[in-house]
């Protein structure tokens, strides 16, 4: 720890971006008063597949002793249920440079010989500059855009729609062409390492945020949970002090919201609303529903694995290991509003009939025990035109800042555009690029 500083830092929330915004507060000596409250939960599900690309999310989990090695397991590759049957797997190769993802994409089956052709030959004339990224990519769909630089329907089905629902929770008709390009450059179009994926499981974020609020404590911060919401007291440019249900105030130099949207939306006075186009585009986000049936089975010495699946039911299918002698798999879907809305009967029979398809091996699924978690807000929609409401973390009052995934990141929602967020926040308020 640094020596204390004489500035004072209020944080409303415990989530993942305001716990992190907190942590690294507190490593420079600010002093700290964080705001809870129950209905102030992170949105994103417990269980997340971070990639070599999240760097911030790694550089996090190194900062706090013993997490790092014991939060990520072996590298997972991407494997692909196609429509044929088959189950391919893109598996970055060790190249250096752009031949890394050149060489990885020709070896790649799930991708027809002229789709991979075209594709390259995309690449090569944006590389040479003979062609620019067009500048209309956010008003046009990610599917629009994939079909005119060659690549086929099937390509689309098979590959592309799992690939972008697995990064973003967006469908890919849906989702804008900007924000699709965006997702994709970090993890295929730079070192070998960033497309490597690796699976935090919910026991990883309960030792997170275990950690972060130990760490915290241990620094002298305080964290005040709340019964009933805060009353922020604004004047014209500035908060001047926050109200907590007792009656009691806090003053501080900077007051820093790690609140979902729509939790900070209902923070803030109308006449801010109607006076800043910041505030009143909160309500235009949506998020996205999501579900995950967990099945278990018997099972020793279970290697990790994550097949993405095309179709309108479920997603993904993660299989790892729940104990030494059983195997879990955890199917999941986000953004299909009627299929997440099934009965829990309907998912977990769907969910039995999926598993049967793909490992018809393994016996009979209707054996296998589940469990079903819903996600009411899974992930943030990056439908076209949604890059323009996402707001920076400087707010237009002075002393008020705002991180979150949702937040204009480059990230779509997740724990490395939470993480992101706080540590821009952390520029802010220390001036400086740390």
């Amino acid at each position: 720890m640094t020596a204390a500083r004489t500035e004072s830092v209020v944080i409303l929330g415990t989530t993942l971006a305001g716990l992190t915004a907190a942590y690294e507060l507190a490593r420079r000596g600010y002093s700290l008063t964080l705001i809870d409250h129950p209905a102030w939960t992170d949105d994103h599900p417990a269980t997340e597949h971070i990639l070599g690309c999240h760097t911030e999310t790694h550089a996090l989990l190194r900062s706090l002793p013993g997490l790092h090695s014991a939060a990520l397991e072996p590298p997972i590759p991407l494997e692909f249920f196609l429509s044929d049957g088959r189950i391919v797997s893109y598996r970055p190769t060790t190249l250096p440079g752009s031949l890394h993802w050149i060489a990885g994409l020709v070896r790649f089956r799930g991708l027809s010989w002229n789709d991979r052709w075209q594709l390259l030959s995309y690449l090569e004339r944006i590389w040479e500059q003979e062609v620019s990224v067009p500048t209309t990519l956010d008003q046009r769909t990610a599917d629009a855009w994939l079909a005119s630089i060659g690549q086929s329907q099937p390509a689309r089905d098979n590959i592309w729609s799992p690939l972008v629902r697995f990064l973003t929770g967006n469908t890919l008709t849906d989702l804008s062409a900007a924000s699709c390009a965006r997702i994709l450059a970090p993890p295929f179009l730079s070192d070998a390492r960033a497309a490597r994926c690796t699976r935090l499981g919910p026991q990883v974020f309960t030792r997170l945020h275990e950690a972060l609020r130990a760490a915290l404590i241990e620094s002298g911060a305080r964290i005040l949970t709340q019964t009933d919401f805060p009353h922020i007291q604004f004047s014209q440019h500035r908060i001047e002090h926050l109200r907590l249900s007792d009656g009691h105030t806090i003053n501080a130099t900077w007051f820093l919201s790690g609140l979902p949207h729509h939790a900070l939306l209902k923070l803030i006075p109308d006449r801010l609303l109607t006076r800043y186009a910041y505030f009143s585009q909160l309500g235009e986000l949506t998020d996205l529903p999501g579900v995950s049936v967990q099945l278990t089975a018997p099972a020793s010495a279970t290697a990790a694995r994550l097949v993405l699946l095309s179709g309108q039911a479920f997603q993904s299918i993660a299989l790892s290991a729940a104990d030494p002698s059983t195997a879990l798999y955890e199917l999941s879907a986000v953004g299909n509003l009627p299929f997440t809305e099934r009965t829990d009967a309907d998912l977990i029979d769907r969910a039995r009939q999926e598993f049967q398809r793909l490992f018809p091996t393994l016996g009979a699924a209707q054996q296998l025990p589940a469990t079903i978690h819903r996600h009411p807000r899974a992930a943030l929609s990056l439908k076209a035109g949604t890059a323009i409401l996402r707001p920076i973390q400087q707010s237009p009052v002075q002393n008020l800042l705002v991180a979150g995934s949702w937040t204009d990141t480059g990230w779509p929602g997740n724990s490395e555009s939470a993480i992101v967020s706080a540590r821009q926040c952390l520029k802010i308020i220390t001036g400086s690029s740390a």
